[in-house]
């Protein structure tokens, strides 16, 4: 047996299990959406101008101040979706016979991760130009 086919198997339960709430509240995803852009400066600009700025004072090592900005930056952009993982994790909790808060807290964790890559890609690209 494949050791990746029950982590392939997971995955796939989970993101079936994404569509189905979307298909079911799309509503979370406009006001989500409407509140990304509305609090812009929240999410993009706390970490970029206030978090790096404190570690700037801190520390002159790039890599931890470039590392810290890009999980703020992951950890605020990730809470505007905690409604949408939680009835996710709510239905992955029933399906696979798991705790509510053992689910919620995988897919924050995913989200976080996801959203901090996001966040570095586009802090690399504002600093090559």
């Amino acid at each position: 047996m494949n050791p990746f086919s029950k982590g392939m198997v997971a995955l796939n339960l989970y993101i079936h299990n994404y569509i189905e709430v979307l298909k079911r509240n799309f509503m979370l995803v406009i006001m989500a959406l409407v509140l990304l852009v509305v609090t812009f400066f929240i999410w993009a600009g706390v970490p970029f101008f206030l978090i790096g700025s404190i570690l700037a004072d801190f520390t002159t090592n790039i890599i931890i101040v470039f590392v810290c900005v890009s999980l703020s930056g992951g950890f605020l952009f990730s809470l505007y979706f905690v409604p949408l993982n939680l009835k996710v994790a709510k239905n992955m909790s029933s399906k696979r016979g798991i705790r509510t808060t053992k689910s919620f807290f995988y897919l924050q964790s995913v989200w976080i991760i996801m959203s901090s890559l996001i966040f570095a890609v586009v802090l690399i690209l504002m600093k090559g130009l």
